[in-house]
C-alpha cells in the first residue's frame, strides 16, 4: 500500500502542537519540584508523593480520556476539537499550580501538601483531555512509517523549542512580576504562559485532518456496554499487541530512569556546581541540545530502523552518563558539555517513542480487526504517567536520603549525592531499555506488510445503544 508523502505545512501545523504543550509539561517537570520544596516550603518527600499520586491519577485519566476519544464524533473529527474547546481549561488549572497559598490550614505541611496535590491532578486532568486526542493525530495524518519518523522529529523539535522557551519565560516572568516576595508572581507568570499556549493549539486544529475511513474504523457510542466493550479491548491489546507492550516497557524504564536527570538538573547546578547564577543558562541548555539533535534521531530512524536507532542511543547515552559520573571537574564549561552529550542522546528515546508508537496503531488493527487510535496513546502515557509518577516519589525520597533539606547547607557529600542521583539511576535504565528493544521487530518492511493486511480485515465503526 502506497502513503502520499505528507506536505511540509501539514507536518509543521501538526508538530507545532506540542510547543504549546511543552510550555506547560517541562514547566511541570523541570521547576514545579523545585518550586514545592524552595517556595512553596513543602518536605522534599511529600513533593514526590504529589508527583506519584498526581501521575498515577493521570494514567488513569489518560485511558479512560483515550476511549472517550475513540468514540467522539463531530463535523470536524474525533480529536481535532478537544484542542480548540478544551485548551482553555488546561491555562487556568495551570496557573492554580503555582498559586502559594498562606494561612490557615496551608501553615502547616498537610495542608501544602493537599493543596499541591489538588491542583496538580486539575492540571493533569485538563491536559489530558487535550493531549491524548493530540497524540493521536499522528497516527491519522500519516500511515507510513518513515513519515511517523518525521513527524516524530518536528514535533520533538516543536517540544523542546517551547521547553527551552518556558525555562527562559517564567524565571523571567516571575522576576518582573514582582519575584518570589510577590506570592502572585508565579501566578501571574504561569497565566501569561498559558495565554501564549492557545494560538498554537487552534493553528493546530485549523492544519490537521482526519479521514473519514479512519475516524469510522473505531467504535462510536458512549454506554455502559461500550464501556465494557472498552475494557474488554485495552485486555485483547495488552495479550495480542506485542510491539505496544515493548514500546510500553521502554517508556517506562526511559521515563523512570532518564527524568532523573532532568528532576535533577536545578538541584545539581545551585548546589554541586554551587552556580545558581548559571541556572538560567544550563537548564535551558539541555532542551536546545535535546532540540537540535531530535532531526538527527529522526534521520538515523529513517535510514536504518527505530529499533536500530534505540539501541544506538543506548550505546550514545551509556557512554555519556558514565563519563559525566567519572569526571570529578566542576567546571560550568565541562558540566555543559557532558550535560549536553546525555541530552542529546536521551531525546532519540522521546522521538523514537512517538515514532514507534503509531505503528503499533496499525498492528492492533492487524490483531483486532480495530484501530483504537486513542486507547493505543492513552495506555501507552498511562504507562509513562506511571513511570515519570514513581520518578517523582523516588526522586523526592533520593534527595532525602542524601540529605538534602532546603534551607540547610548542601555538603559535599549530598552534592555528589545529586550529582549520582542524575546519572548512575539513569545508566541502570540504559541497560534494561536496550534488553527490551532487543526483540522488537516492527521495521519498515513489517509495518507496511501489516498495514496492508490491516486493511483487509478492518471494521466499520459501530454504534453501541
Amino acid at each position: 500500500m502506497t502513503v502520499a508523502p505528507l506536505p511540509l505545512r501539514r507536518k509543521l501545523g501538526w508538530a507545532v502542537g506540542d510547543f504549546g504543550f511543552n510550555l506547560y509539561w517541562q514547566t511541570l517537570n523541570l521547576l514545579l519540584m523545585p518550586f514545592y520544596t524552595d517556595v512553596l516550603g513543602l518536605d522534599a518527600r511529600l513533593a514526590g508523593t504529589v508527583f506519584l499520586v498526581a501521575s498515577l491519577w493521570d494514567g488513569f485519566a489518560d485511558s479512560v480520556i483515550g476511549a472517550i476519544a475513540d468514540r467522539t464524533r463531530t463535523r470536524w473529527g474525533s480529536y481535532r476539537p478537544y484542542l480548540v474547546f478544551a485548551s482553555p481549561a488546561v491555562a487556568v488549572a495551570f496557573a492554580f499550580c503555582f498559586l502559594v497559598p498562606s494561612g490557615g490550614l496551608f501553615a502547616e505541611q498537610s495542608g501544602l501538601f493537599l493543596y499541591a496535590l489538588l491542583s496538580q491532578v486539575l492540571m493533569r486532568t485538563a491536559y489530558s483531555v487535550v493531549s491524548i486526542p493530540y497524540s493521536s493525530l499522528s497516527a491519522r495524518i500519516s500511515g507510513d512509517a518513515d513519515e511517523r519518523a518525521s513527524l516524530a522529529g518536528w514535533r520533538m523539535f516543536f517540544a523542546f523549542s517551547g521547553g527551552a522557551a518556558v525555562t527562559y519565560l517564567m524565571p523571567t516572568l516571575v522576576a518582573r512580576a514582582g519575584g518570589e516576595g510577590n506570592p502572585f508572581a508565579y501566578v501571574a507568570a504561569a497565566g501569561t504562559v498559558g495565554l501564549l499556549s492557545l494560538p498554537i493549539f487552534w493553528l493546530c486544529f485549523a492544519e490537521t485532518r482526519e479521514p473519514p475511513r479512519e475516524v469510522e474504523s473505531n467504535p462510536k457510542g458512549f454506554s455502559l456496554s461500550g464501556a465494557a466493550d472498552d475494557a474488554r479491548t485495552v485486555g485483547r491489546m495488552l495479550v495480542l499487541n506485542g510491539p505496544l507492550m515493548r514500546v510500553f516497557a521502554c517508556i517506562i524504564v526511559s521515563s523512570l530512569a532518564f527524568t532523573m536527570t532532568n528532576k535533577a538538573l536545578t538541584y545539581y547546578v545551585n548546589h554541586t556546581l554551587e552556580r545558581p547564577d548559571l541556572k538560567a543558562v544550563l537548564v535551558p541548555l539541555a532542551l536546545v541540545a535535546q532540540l537540535a539533535f531530535s532531526p538527527f534521531w529522526a534521520w538515523v530512524a529513517r535510514r536504518r530502523s527505530k529499533r536500530d536507532a534505540w539501541l544506538f542511543a543506548n550505546l550514545w547515552s551509556a557512554a555519556a552518563y558514565a563519563a559525566f559520573w567519572l569526571i570529578p571537574s566542576r567546571d560550568p564549561v565541562i558540566a555543559a558539555g557532558l550535560l549536553t552529550a546525555v541530552s542529546a542522546a536521551n531525546v532519540g528515546y522521546q522521538v523514537l517513542f512517538w515514532a514507534m508508537l503509531p505503528d503499533t496503531v496499525e498492528y492492533n488493527a492487524y490483531v483486532t480487526g480495530q484501530r483504537h487510535d486513542a486507547k493505543v496513546f492513552g495506555l501507552a502515557s498511562f504507562a509513562k504517567q506511571l513511570a515519570l509518577g514513581v520518578n517523582g516519589f523516588l526522586f523526592g525520597w533520593l534527595l532525602f536520603a542524601i540529605g538534602y533539606v532546603d534551607g540547610t547547607e548542601v555538603t559535599p557529600a549530598t552534592a555528589d549525592g545529586i550529582k549520582a542521583i542524575m546519572t548512575v539511576v539513569p545508566l541502570i535504565g540504559v541497560a534494561v531499555s536496550a534488553l527490551v528493544m532487543w526483540g522488537y521487530r516492527l521495521d519498515q518492511a513489517e509495518h507496511a506488510r501489516v498495514s496492508a493486511a490491516a486493511e483487509q480485515r478492518l471494521e466499520p465503526g459501530f454504534e453501541q445503544t
